[in-house]
């Protein structure tokens, strides 16, 4: 048997258990039958969520979404108060996309977002030799491939590609879109491993993106 083949006969028993392991994951998700129009609680964006993936309940603007394990694939919308999405550095709404992407990188480099909870089942039985946190990839393994300047529904971003690995070698990609948004820092990220999810869900995060809107906020009284 070739290295080669040895190498990626790993990382598919790698994604398998990862299916496994995400079964341990909570809460429990939302099943998008058909795609659906989803608003954050401040309304300040509304999001198409695909058919057949799932969401992840939550009372805030954060948005977790899914189609086969958090592992396997992932599209979140995520924000932040100007002065603590970077700890030890100001942003403002002036701050250009380049220097936020700069800021980003660092930030993977440092940390990997932990976006949903797990329950205390993953540390027994099989999952005990999986462990969760070897899935999600190693943010000191964080390296930037592309940083370009694009928009969100007309508004200026960045698009930030990198790649990381995970405790078992397998690679991980990941898309992020930054911006300021609303007072906010605002990030739209896809995540999913090189062999075989990355490309097949592609075109699913690409209209994700496309069709997503940015609106003020509102709280009480909002029409839709």
């Amino acid at each position: 048997m070739t290295l080669a083949l040895r190498r990626r006969l790993g990382q598919l028993t790698a994604l398998t258990t990862l299916v496994l392991a995400c079964s341990a994951c909570a809460p429990t998700w939302q099943n998008v039958r058909k795609q659906e129009a989803f608003k954050g609680p401040s309304r300040a964006y509304v999001a198409m969520l695909p058919e057949d993936w799932k969401r992840a309940p939550t009372d805030s603007d954060v948005l977790l979404i899914t189609r086969d394990g958090l592992f396997l694939q992932q599209i979140s919308v995520t924000r932040h108060r100007l002065d603590e999405a970077f700890a030890g550095t100001p942003v403002t709404p002036e701050t250009l996309p380049a220097e936020l992407a700069a800021l980003q990188f660092k930030q993977f480099r440092l940390e990997e977002p932990e976006l949903a909870r797990y329950t205390k089942d993953e540390g027994k039985g099989v999952l005990a030799l999986f462990p969760v946190a070897q899935g999600k990839p190693l943010p000191g393994t964080t390296e930037r491939v592309a940083m370009r300047a694009v928009q969100v529904d007309g508004r200026d971003a960045f698009r930030l590609d990198t790649s990381s690995r995970n405790g078992w070698g397998l690679e991980y990609v990941s898309q992020s879109v930054g911006f300021v948004h609303e007072g906010e820092y605002w990030l739209v990220r896809y995540l999913a491993p090189r062999l075989h999810y990355a490309q097949r869900d592609q075109a699913t995060f690409d209209g994700f993106l496309a069709q997503l809107k940015l609106k003020p906020k509102c709280f009480l009284f909002c029409g839709d």
